[in-house]
């Protein structure tokens, strides 16, 4: 019975988060053109000629916030309404009004970065959201309560952070996010995590509307107002597939959460420690991004976002193979990964010398 109940209202949530966002889409898209709020997209880390509305995340997050209303309206009298659940929905609403006015009027780098760190904060000493145990990755297993605190805000920041900066091309942001919830919603609904399973639908939904105008050619972008609101939930899903098991062995594997978010983590990692190496800001936008790379090679945005997915998928499958030795797993993916990630690049430099 509760597993029906969890379908059926999985279903309803996505369906109704869905409706809305791609309803706000062509509103949104209307009055970005009215107002003049659009984004030059040939600058920075954007691939784009002219102008396009950058508002796309006012109509996910509408769509996720919709889903949820209806949450709270059929799950008042429960426990599935606990105080993690709204402080989740306080720290997201709050990114997403951070990033809707960094959108309309460009807010400092330095105050997003502590506006982050403080959502971060509120979730991991009051909602729980922190990695707990390492389940025997380095030989290591529960881990010291201050240092638990520390890494889970380094990882939620981390990963605001990381899917705010792939937002730079055709569909590419709605793809990688469908994916990933894709993978983390399975997990919730294998351990019947009720309401996180919930969340995760509902933002499925937004994002599914928001692709419909987001794929090639793009009509709308997210903008910071969806990738920093939807990084966050990210970042939350992520830590708690940490501490689910993946199978009927009660497999535990920090390591297949990490590979799921594989894209936006080594491409952040990639972009951030090639700026540092120069001796620029970590956050300075450039052009150096692995989808920038496969444009370069001559993939058009469809193709190019398909080849990071599938990229996504095969990792994903040898880390779910690997379940069930954490350490074994991230000796084999973590150079793997690394290797791949830098294919794009030695490929351009090849067929650059072939030109020249």
């Amino acid at each position: 019975q509760m597993f029906f109940n969890l379908i059926v209202n999985s279903l309803i949530i996505f369906f109704t988060s869905f409706a809305v966002a791609s309803i706000c889409i062509p509103l949104v898209i209307k009055l970005a053109i009215k107002k003049r709020l659009l984004g030059e997209y040939g600058e920075g880390r954007h691939v784009h000629k002219g102008y396009v509305p950058r508002l796309g995340g006012v109509a996910v997050f509408a769509g996720f916030f919709f889903g949820q209303l209806y949450f709270i309206i059929t799950h008042s009298y429960n426990e599935h309404l606990s105080q993690p659940y709204f402080l989740l929905l306080f720290s997201s609403l709050l990114l997403f009004l951070l990033g809707t006015l960094d959108d309309l009027v460009d807010i400092k780098a330095s105050l997003k970065f502590y506006i982050q760190l403080l959502v971060a904060l509120i979730l991991a000493t009051n909602a729980d959201v922190r990695i707990f145990s390492f389940y025997g990755l380095f030989g290591l297993e529960e881990l010291p309560v201050s240092f638990s605190y520390i890494f889970s805000i380094i990882v939620i920041v981390f990963f605001i952070n990381a899917y705010n900066l792939i937002d730079g091309i055709d569909s590419l942001s709605s793809s990688v996010g469908m994916y990933v919830l894709l993978c983390f919603g399975a997990v919730f609904l294998y351990n019947e995590a009720y309401t996180d399973s919930l969340i995760a639908f509902s933002v499925f939904g937004s994002l599914l509307g928001f692709w419909m105008y987001n794929k090639p050619p793009a009509k709308i972008f997210m903008g910071d107002s969806g990738t920093l609101s939807m990084g966050l939930l990210m970042a939350y899903f992520a830590i708690k597939t940490c501490n689910l098991p993946l199978d009927n062995e009660g497999s535990l594997n920090p390591v297949f959460a990490m590979v799921v978010l594989v894209y936006p983590v080594i491409d952040t990692l990639r972009v951030f420690t090639k700026r540092i190496i120069k001796g620029v800001s970590p956050f300075t936008p450039d052009k150096n991004h692995i989808h920038h790379l496969l444009l370069e090679l001559g993939y058009d945005h469809g193709k190019a976002t398909k080849i990071i997915i599938l990229f996504s998928i095969v990792l994903t499958v040898i880390a779910y193979l690997l379940r069930e030795n954490p350490t074994t797993s991230f000796f084999i993916l973590v150079p793997l990964i690394f290797i791949l990630s830098f294919v794009p690049s030695y490929l351009l430099k090849r067929k650059q010398k072939s030109t020249s």
